[in-house]
């Protein structure tokens, strides 16, 4: 990796991990305004891949309606509006066909499949973590949970990359991502599940064993959304999602493990 680009990169990378962090710990307002952004920005990344394989998804409503999802659960999750809210973004999700039949565009099913997959695709899991700007049973506002499951993901994809640059031999999906090793995503997981135990002493919340739970749903799902991102990256036959990011790529490229990983996560802790 080149000097300019290493440092290009480093900088991004804090730069993004004090967005989200600041995010986390300040009033609501930013984490929807931030996390918003991110969202929009994400189905746009998707939605120019969708292009690069010769679909066009309609851009502008997929935008709008993973905008109005992502505020729709930020929303209901705070409890500053009620579920019942969601049957009213379903019936607008109608809009999606009603415009792909005057578009007149060559794959239409294709299309409108992308236009809506891709607000799930992105929306669904950033609403979902503003559920984890509150603590469980008394539901006080803290950024605590969505800070530690960002600390699980990185140190997951870190634990990942050094493990599989200095142990790696056996390929775990080659015709996905040829350079992810089965002793990377080993590496991963043992330093995921010990950066429990440092969370449980700082942060509280959770018991450790529940630490341990929360570290091993990031890294399992972590993983496979990794993998989620850069199959259709391969398949679209573009290396980054995005240009958003210097030296990491677009926004899609950042947060891919967190994309699978967020909505199970956010299950989970409504059982603990």
């Amino acid at each position: 990796m080149k000097t300019n680009n290493l440092v290009s990169r480093i900088i991004t990378g804090a730069v993004f991990i004090g967005v989200v962090i600041l995010s986390a710990i300040t009033v609501r307002w930013v984490f929807l305004a931030v996390f918003g952004f991110f969202t929009v920005a994400g189905v746009l990344e998707y939605y120019r891949m969708c292009r690069a394989k010769g679909r066009t998804p309609q851009r502008f409503s997929g935008a709008v309606m993973a905008a109005g999802l992502f505020a729709l659960l930020f929303f209901i999750i705070s409890g500053d509006i009620e579920h019942k809210y969601i049957v009213l973004y379903a019936v607008a999700m109608c809009i999606v066909p009603i415009i792909e039949i005057y578009r007149k565009k060559a794959t239409t099913m294709d299309n409108w499949a992308h236009t809506i997959f891709g607000v799930f695709y992105t929306a669904l899991p950033m609403g979902l973590m503003s559920g984890m700007l509150y603590l469980p049973h008394t539901h006080d506002y803290c950024g605590t949970l969505l800070i530690c499951f960002f600390i699980f993901i990185w140190v997951a994809d870190t634990g990942a990359y050094c493990a599989g640059r200095l142990f790696g031999k056996h390929k775990m999906i080659p015709r996905i991502s040829p350079k992810k090793t089965i002793e990377g995503l080993i590496g991963g997981i043992i330093l995921t599940i010990a950066a429990a135990v440092p969370v449980y002493y700082v942060a509280g919340v959770y018991s450790l064993p529940q630490w341990i739970i929360i570290a091993a749903i990031c890294v399992a799902f972590g993983v496979l959304g990794d993998l989620a991102e850069s199959m259709i990256k391969r398949d679209a036959g573009i290396k980054d999602s995005g240009t958003l990011l210097p030296g990491h790529g677009g926004v899609l490229d950042r947060f891919d493990s967190a994309l699978l990983a967020a909505p199970p996560v956010y299950a989970c802790t409504l059982f603990m």
